[in-house]
């Protein structure tokens, strides 16, 4: 028992739960000759090996990956902001739509359920078609949404329904560019309109649009004929004899890799079916991972984390505006933006690199043995901060802005380094709370949700080996 974690009893070696592996686990020995090293650092072994197609996306120059690379962060930067995007001039647009804060905090709100429909939406799409056609689709619905929505002015369920397609198009990429996105926008909506945020929005996701198109190819590449036929060469030849070794990678090659495509097939917009399986079938697979215990805690934890930034997002615009602080629309986006940027960054570093540094620790104290459940350590930073943020936002009585600002930068420090721990391991409704009971009940209600939602890593931490043994013994899949 590592740590406190329960061993199962039904596995002879406790490494062969799956998820928990050794260290040494992927040494590879240099002599093979279909090992690959990486340009210019022989003592570097690249795992997963590369093959020589032309199309595989790890034989692709530095300059196409990088090209690839800067287009999908552009569109990941602009599918976080796009949340927020209107958030600080919520007070305002419910004057000038005339409608109850309640009705447009559900522009958010439509937005984030919709994230999660287009989220299995294109994972089934990239799993059928490949990456290169959802890419495309989420950054075509991205910039048409943006337009529409700009173009929606008053007119509230056009609007609404401008947002609910712009979560489907999120729902392809994850949300880095959230902090930001409320510093930018309102400085827009204060020097000319809200619907100007929507109409350089769209502006932004057509360069992205175009860039995708340009630079972003198909990086699904099919290598298991080539591993099967490694490994089955490799038992067949005589460990000695390197020059049987090298006749059986050439024979490999050649039966493996037919006639090589051009290298820019990969950018055309449809390669052919990825599998064979049905898309009905790709689409439900997600549905039947409920069945582990450990999805059911990540999914719950990952969602109270990823909620709380936008829920506590959606009062911004209530509490600054008013009194003591009385704040226009720009002081507002900024104090949504700056302070959630540095205890976000704060919070990266500790559950990234500092979550590397325990594990590693851990491992080496527990026999050189690694268990998924050391990712959890950092799930402190989300009791001690989260809390933190909550509670201490909720019971100080200070009229200066800057105190609920270092809380805010507080919280952040907590909520992401919940959901990196998360990842790692596997919001109308308290609007109108805080409308009825006032700041103080609403976020102490808050943290304690915070405090609560914590306490699940202790039963994750000491049942979460036999709960992944379970589950990979019944074949639920």
């Amino acid at each position: 028992m590592a740590f406190g974690i329960l061993e199962s009893h039904n596995v002879a070696n406790p490494v062969d739960v799956p998820g928990t592996a050794t260290l040494e686990e992927t040494r590879t020995n240099d002599s093979d000759p279909f090992v690959k090293h990486a340009p210019g650092r022989p003592d570097l072994i690249l795992v997963p090996t590369p093959s020589d197609d032309p199309c595989d996306p790890l034989n692709f120059s530095r300059a196409r990956k990088e090209a690839a690379y800067l287009a999908l962060l552009g569109g990941t930067v602009l599918a976080g902001t796009c949340g927020p995007l209107v958030a600080p001039a919520f007070v305002q647009l419910a004057s000038e739509l005339d409608r109850p804060l309640s009705q447009i905090s559900q522009l958010n709100g439509t937005l984030v359920l919709t994230i999660g429909v287009g989220s299995a939406i294109f994972a089934s799409i990239q799993r059928k078609w490949g990456t290169r056609p959802s890419f495309l689709l989420a950054a075509l619905f991205a910039f048409i949404s943006q337009i529409w929505a700009g173009a929606s002015k008053t007119n509230y369920p056009s609007l609404l329904a401008a947002r609910a397609v712009q979560g489907l198009a999120m729902g392809c990429v994850s949300l880095p560019g959230i902090n930001l996105g409320p510093v930018i926008s309102a400085q827009i909506i204060q020097a000319q309109d809200w619907t100007y945020a929507f109409w350089w929005q769209s502006l932004a996701n057509g360069i992205v649009l175009l860039a995708t198109v340009a630079f972003v190819p198909e990086l699904i590449y099919d290598r298991s004929p080539y591993n099967a036929e490694v490994v089955r060469r490799r038992e067949l030849a005589c460990p000695t004899s390197d020059k049987v070794l090298t006749e059986d990678k050439d024979a490999v090659l050649a039966s493996v890799v037919a006639a090589p495509a051009s290298k820019w097939s990969a950018y055309r917009l449809y390669t052919g079916v990825k599998t064979d399986e049905p898309f009905w079938r790709i689409a439900i697979r997600p549905f039947f991972y409920v069945n582990s215990p450990i999805v059911i805690w990540a999914s719950l934890t990952f969602s109270v984390c990823f909620n709380l930034l936008p829920l506590a997002a959606t009062v911004y615009s209530q509490i600054f505006s008013a009194p003591p602080y009385s704040l226009e629309v720009g002081s507002i986006g900024i104090i949504s933006g700056i302070p959630p940027l540095i205890g976000t960054i704060i919070g990266t570093v500790l559950s990234g690199p500092g979550s590397d540094w325990i594990v590693k620790a851990m491992a080496k104290r527990n026999n050189g043995i690694y268990e998924p459940e050391f990712r959890l350590t950092t799930m402190s930073l989300f009791l001690v901060f989260g809390g933190m943020g909550f509670y201490g936002w909720g019971l100080q009585t200070s009229d200066s802005w800057i105190v609920p600002a270092v809380f805010i930068a507080i919280l952040h420090v907590g909520v992401s380094a919940a959901t990196i721990s998360c990842v790692g391991y596997v919001t109308d409704a308290m609007r109108e709370g805080y409308a009825t009971r006032g700041p103080r009940q609403f976020f102490v209600s808050l943290g304690s949700l915070v405090v609560a939602t914590s306490a699940l890593v202790v039963p994750a931490w000491i049942f979460g080996k036999r709960a992944r043994l379970w589950f990979s013994q019944h074949n639920l899949l």
